[in-house]
């Protein structure tokens, strides 16, 4: 499978049962869907091939490491078959996507990330960082649970503007419980952040998006979360699209120590990282690198 087709496949949340497979129109003949089930749906391949996806450009990059994908998703009305423009990248929205720009939950919601979250993070005074805030609902969840002291950014505006209209935050003079939350547009490579300055950080597919833009800004996104996480502060990362090794391999140096690997793994009243529908991996910063 091309990059791209990778991606997408991965990029969908696990059905915690076996799918029954079906073709749908409009697809490339290399896709075929099971029924779609809210954010519990997979994607499977069902052949191999060398033409081009539809989730490449024109240039043939993949359109989920580009800020217009984001953007043109984020800014629908949520319903993606009346998109307006005509470009590759709203097609690609339109006919394949069908993801609701309102809210989506990549991989897994609230609910099933708690208990691991609450077990790597018990201190609901922690200082939170959200990498790729977009409309996941997800940290709407986290920050009603308690954990109040939260940034969380994406690189579209939209992606931002999806999340303040989330947490009650839009509107003159808005009166909204969730104030503390702090919403803001950044580049994940250059956080507007001191220095050792987060407790822990919840990345749950945005380094996996990154790293299909490229290894590069891949790396530099995951040393800029080592630059701004304080000595005992954590990582974690949900993800289907990045191999393990290359993964585990951006974390191995004296100043992380990992807890969990992508293997399966249990919270403390039993419950599986099978639920989270994609790989479960964890970090704790041992000590903080100044250069």
């Amino acid at each position: 499978l091309s990059p791209s087709a990778r991606l997408y496949l991965q990029l969908q949340p696990c059905c915690l049962s076996p799918p029954t497979i079906r073709n749908r129109g409009n697809l490339p003949s290399f896709l075929a869907f099971p029924p779609r089930s809210g954010r519990h749906s997979l994607l499977i391949p069902t052949a191999v091939t060398s033409k081009p996806s539809i989730h490449q450009d024109e240039d043939g990059n993949c359109v989920f490491g580009k800020k217009e994908y984001w953007d043109e998703m984020y800014g629908g009305d949520g319903d993606v078959d009346d998109a307006k423009s005509t470009s590759l990248i709203s097609t690609t929205i339109a006919i394949v996507d069908r993801r609701p720009s309102i809210a989506y939950s990549w991989y897994c919601g609230w609910d099933e990330l708690q208990p691991f979250w609450k077990m790597l993070v018990p201190n609901e005074k922690s200082r939170v960082v959200i990498a790729g805030i977009g409309n996941d609902p997800t940290p709407v969840g986290m920050y009603d649970a308690g954990w109040t002291t939260m940034m969380a950014y994406d690189y579209s505006q939209r992606g931002v503007d999806r999340a303040k209209e989330l947490f009650g935050t839009t509107g003159t003079g808005s009166s909204s419980r969730r104030d503390t939350v702090d919403l803001v547009m950044a580049d994940a490579t250059d956080l507007p952040l001191e220095t050792a300055s987060v407790d822990a950080t919840l990345d749950k597919g945005t380094l996996d998006a990154i790293y299909i833009t490229g290894k590069d800004i891949f790396r530099d996104s995951v040393k800029e979360m080592g630059r701004v996480t304080a000595t005992g502060g954590c990582v974690v990362s949900i993800s289907r699209v990045i191999g393990p090794d290359d993964l585990l391999g951006e974390f191995d140096n004296p100043f992380w120590e990992n807890v969990h690997d992508g293997s399966l793994a249990f919270a403390p009243d039993g419950e599986a990282t099978i639920d989270l529908g994609a790989e479960f991996y964890s970090w704790k910063r041992t000590a903080v690198q100044y250069d």
